[in-house]
């Protein structure tokens, strides 16, 4: 009896995997820790399916994989500017919108919807705002001196070794694209130039500062476990950061100062490539993200500002989660601030070669 009990629980639990693995599977393509598991999870269960995500390490490594076909993925979330270059290459499918009816411009933060109007020509056909956000400069507040000297100086503590006190140590984003445009914001330049000697330019003010430390997502790590005292990052990754210290009743030792006339606004899509073999149920998650229940949950997980007005009032109203989106970091809005461009794959090219040329100074 007890051997009968274990083949029939060994083989109902064969034909479990099997019914799973016959699943439709849905491949998405994103950042780490930026999709709720548990909307995820509410997908799966409502459309009968599994989504298999995937991510990435950068903009061009999303490029990369849709365009090589490395990755047959249905839906990709990149930022603006690589939104414009996979559109470009002819990387996209056009959205059916009749496909997503939890579409509504007028609901989209009117800030966000000037940038969309003034963005490249026909870029809302091809991809929907996730989260927006800025960059900005996050700080050991627990360090005499250190909240003054940000507040004070702005994109200068990265660029201006004479100001920066002795035991006080500095991280720059390893990342060509973030590293030059931080440059350009300290020298008053335009973030989309194609004027070589802006980039001359902004390569002496990077080869002025000796780094701490070069890094994306342990920027943020090393200045909350107080390791660094001031680094570039995404204002997404410092809530992220700050969502968890807060959740886990851990003290929270470090801030962000954004600069509030002179920043980049980012805005990361949601799109479909090409290689999506499952185009409507790829809409269909797109949809899902959408409806304003779902994007509550989600951006309450996540961390980043969400693009939908009533979403992020809801946030507002949420007494546990008020004091975080208050936190003059959070909201875009209010930033006077230029969204990057696709500049080209010469332009592209110019900016790797200036951040390898800094980085083994």
């Amino acid at each position: 009896m007890k051997k009968y009990f274990t083949f029939v629980s060994i083989l109902l639990a064969l034909l479990l995997i099997a019914g799973c693995e016959r699943r439709t599977k849905l491949y998405v393509l994103s950042w780490g820790e930026y999709i709720s598991k548990d909307v995820i999870e509410k997908f799966e269960k409502e459309y009968g399916v599994r989504v298999v995500l995937s991510e990435a390490t950068s903009n061009e490594s999303m490029h990369n994989k849709i365009q090589t076909g490395a990755g047959k993925y249905d839906i990709v979330i990149p930022s603006d500017y690589m939104l414009e270059r996979m559109v470009e290459d002819d990387l996209l499918i056009e959205l059916d919108f009749d496909l997503l009816p939890n579409y509504d411009e007028s609901k989209f933060d009117p800030k966000l919807q000037e940038l969309r109007n003034n963005y490249f020509e026909g870029n809302k056909k091809y991809g929907v705002p996730y989260f927006w956000g800025t960059l900005g400069i996050m700080y050991n507040k627990a360090k005499p001196g250190v909240k003054e000297l940000v507040e004070e100086n702005s994109w200068k503590v990265f660029f201006e070794p004479e100001i920066i006190p002795n035991g006080v140590s500095v991280g720059m984003y390893d990342s060509s694209r973030d590293a030059v445009a931080a440059a350009m914001l300290y020298l008053g330049r335009d973030l989309n130039t194609t004027n070589d000697k802006d980039y001359v330019d902004a390569e002496a003010a990077l080869k002025r500062m000796k780094y701490a430390q070069w890094g994306t997502d342990d920027l943020k790590e090393a200045v909350a476990s107080k390791n660094l005292d001031i680094a570039l990052v995404y204002s997404g990754d410092f809530f992220d950061t700050l969502y968890f210290f807060v959740e886990n009743d851990i003290d929270v030792t470090f801030d962000m100062f954004v600069d509030q006339n002179n920043n980049n606004i980012w805005f990361d899509v949601m799109v479909i490539p090409k290689t999506s073999k499952n185009v409507e149920l790829a809409h269909a998650f797109i949809n899902f993200f959408l409806d304003e229940e779902n994007a509550i949950e989600n951006a309450s997980y996540i961390g980043y500002c969400p693009p939908l007005t009533p979403v992020y009032e809801a946030l507002l109203a949420d007494e546990e989660l008020a004091p975080l989106v208050t936190h003059p970091a959070y909201y875009p809005g209010n930033v006077n601030g230029t969204v990057y461009r696709h500049l080209g794959v010469d332009i592209a090219l110019k900016m790797d070669a200036i951040l390898s040329r800094v980085k083994i100074q």
